[in-house]
């Protein structure tokens, strides 16, 4: 298991690039990288546990998915996803699945955002598979 996201310049918007050794490693970046884009420090309490699952037609409309339905949990339902507990991705040719469970907080007045992300964009999105390791950009639109 191996996972990493670096910030890249962007105008007007956070850049991400990210990679993983297996699909979910990549999927985890970039949950990780969303996380590191809205709040510095979490003090985790009591964590609360939502199992998902979505489906989508390729790898890279299941990971704007998957990220936009994290900062949809944050912005409707006042959830913050601070890990995730378990992931599986099954990708084929009819499409792909992913179910996660994720473990979060509900946000509290004393909690500050640095930002708030608008969405997850398929900006300059390709997800790349070289020699079994997994990378490409993602861009939040803030």
């Amino acid at each position: 298991m191996s996972k990493s996201y670096k910030f890249v310049d962007h105008t007007a918007d956070i850049a991400v690039e990210i990679s993983g050794s297996s699909l979910n490693d990549l999927f985890e970046a970039g949950a990780e990288a969303w996380l590191h884009s809205i709040v510095d420090e979490i003090k985790v309490e009591d964590d609360d546990v939502i199992e998902l699952e979505l489906s989508a037609s390729s790898k890279e409309e299941l990971l704007v998915t998957f990220l936009n339905e994290l900062n949809y949990l944050l912005i409707t339902k006042k959830w913050l996803c601070t890990s995730i507990q378990a992931l599986k991705i099954f990708d084929d040719a009819d499409g792909c699945e992913l179910s996660a469970e994720l473990k979060g907080i509900k946000l509290k007045n004393d909690l500050k955002l640095k930002q708030e992300i608008k969405s997850v964009t398929y900006h300059k999105l390709d997800i790349i598979e070289r020699e079994g390791n997994y990378s490409t950009l993602i861009v939040f639109d803030i």
